[in-house]
């Protein structure tokens, strides 16, 4: 299938390839936030499916997940997000038994974050799922192409960091 252009009838993909096509090449930071954005929607209905949870909700797992036992603050940090929306996601998740809360030795006002049985549970049978999405989004891409989008992605990232330092 020809990549550049429309599939079929398919209605979805068709309203996609026109917002691609709206600024055109010279815009590829649009491209890369309207791509962000479609992979945010698809997680958020897979997740919201899968394990009745928001996308904030399901980010706190994830990080809570990868970085070990961590304060709000450090996974708002590491996720780019607001210090208040993973509050209220810890609470939410705490709630439903996902998460536990601990006193944080090394700052009294905060509480480290941990994943229950049941939240990793959770986790590992999501996170299976959409890693076969991943797999399956990249399916075009040969592992040496996978290598060189990440890796020019970072060279874009430690541009926007290095002339409009933000975090």
């Amino acid at each position: 299938m020809d990549m550049g252009s429309p599939s079929g009838d398919d209605p979805i993909l068709h309203a996609s390839e026109r917002r691609w096509r709206l600024f055109g090449r010279s815009h590829l930071p649009y491209r890369i936030l309207l791509l962000a954005k479609m992979i945010d929607r698809a997680t958020s209905q897979h997740v919201r499916e899968k394990a009745s949870m928001t996308l904030a909700e399901w980010r706190v797992i994830s990080h809570v997940e990868l970085m070990g036992r961590c304060s709000a603050s450090e996974i708002a940090e590491a996720a780019f997000v607001d210090r208040a929306e993973v509050s209220r996601a810890v609470g939410v998740l705490e709630r439903r038994h996902l998460v536990q809360r601990e006193p944080n030795p090394r700052n009294r006002k905060s509480s480290l974050i941990s994943l229950t049985d049941e939240g990793k549970r959770i986790y590992a049978a999501v996170r299976e799922e959409r890693g076969r999405m991943y797999e399956d989004w990249l399916s075009d891409l040969s592992e040496e192409e996978r290598g060189q989008l990440d890796s020019e992605l970072r060279r874009i990232m430690r541009r926007v960091v290095l002339t409009d330092p933000v975090g």
